[in-house]
């Protein structure tokens, strides 16, 4: 599914719960206990929005009620933040619920390794998932996915060579999807690749792509609900699009993470609501508010790999980028 990249953001929400000081009185956990629920709702609703048809009007109302209702319990301004990003970008909204675009005829298939990034609005729920996003380029990239050229028949273009995540996990994608993607992105490697490597790291990632193999999880912390422990990008049981990506080149001795400063987070829906639990958590000390989310942001870019994060890779250039939706 297009939008999985982005339920990252979802880990980063969730991984900040965690923070809780152990010390605290009872009615002080009690108050935490309550906004943790709140923030999980809100988190709730965007998994619902990963995993829904594109266009899908009650959702977005749903999403934007539990904001003004978290708004007024708390005196924060999330829903604000949501609103004006959506008015900026109302074109979103679709007539359908897959893609309303053409194929990109032109789209490159002929590099193997090729890293290819997709992101922008197609649909109504698209808007709840790239509000949470960073936004560090034109294309505002969530997805991922790596090109295995002897996969690909140009014949077909319903076959399956691209390797990335989807519901059940690793997984792999077809040329006609990416050619319907909003915005897209082709980033192919400035490195010699070894051949030999790039074919034992792309059979390694076939086992758990294979269709057939669903002995894993799709997710960012295991089993969901666990808030304490955040998968590691070495973890071969839990799998996310760019996850997969970052794993191809791994194995060949290259880590394409960047962990940039190019990758804005304050630009980011998450980063509104990340601020807004610390302000209410620590009400009683900014400076303690901000310290804590700083320490959250750069514990998050540590342990996972965003699409944003690796279109800016130095072991990668971009050779072709189309942009149609904002």
């Amino acid at each position: 599914m297009k939008y999985f990249s982005l339920f990252v953001s979802v880990v980063f929400l969730l991984f900040m719960f965690s923070c809780s000081n152990p010390d605290i009185g009872t009615d002080q956990k009690s108050d935490d206990n309550e906004l943790n629920k709140e923030l999980a709702g809100i988190m709730e609703i965007y998994g619902q929005a990963v995993n829904s048809q594109g266009n899908d009007l009650e959702l977005v109302g749903k999403f934007e009620k539990t904001l003004k209702n978290f708004d007024g319990k708390y005196g924060t301004s999330v829903y604000n933040d949501f609103a004006e990003y959506k008015n900026t970008n109302s074109k979103v909204y679709s007539s359908t619920g897959t893609s309303s675009y053409p194929a990109l005829t032109n789209l490159p298939i002929n590099k193997d390794g090729a890293v290819y990034l997709s992101g922008g609005n197609d649909g109504a729920v698209s808007i709840i998932i790239s509000y949470v996003s960073p936004k560090a380029t034109p294309g505002k990239f969530y997805h991922g996915a790596v090109l295995d050229i002897n996969k690909f028949d140009p014949t077909n273009l319903e076959g399956l060579c691209f390797q990335t995540a989807i519901l059940k996990g690793a997984g792999f994608e077809k040329p006609i999807e990416w050619m319907k993607k909003p915005n897209v992105a082709v980033l192919n490697p400035n490195v010699t690749l070894d051949t030999v490597k790039l074919n034992n790291a792309q059979t390694a990632l076939d086992y758990y792509c294979n269709p057939n193999n669903t002995n894993m999880k799709y997710g960012f912390f295991k089993d969901y609900v666990n808030i304490f422990s955040l998968v590691e990008k070495s973890d071969n049981y839990y799998w996310y699009c760019t996850k997969v990506v970052w794993r191809v080149y791994n194995l060949m001795g290259f880590d394409i993470d960047s962990n940039t400063s190019k990758v804005d987070w304050t630009t980011s829906g998450i980063y509104s609501l990340a601020k807004s639990y610390y302000n209410v958590r620590y009400f009683y000390s900014s400076s303690t508010a901000q310290a804590k989310l700083n320490e959250y942001i750069n514990n998050a870019k540590k342990t996972i790999v965003l699409a944003e994060e690796i279109y800016f890779s130095p072991y990668l250039t971009k050779i072709y980028e189309v942009v149609r939706s904002n």
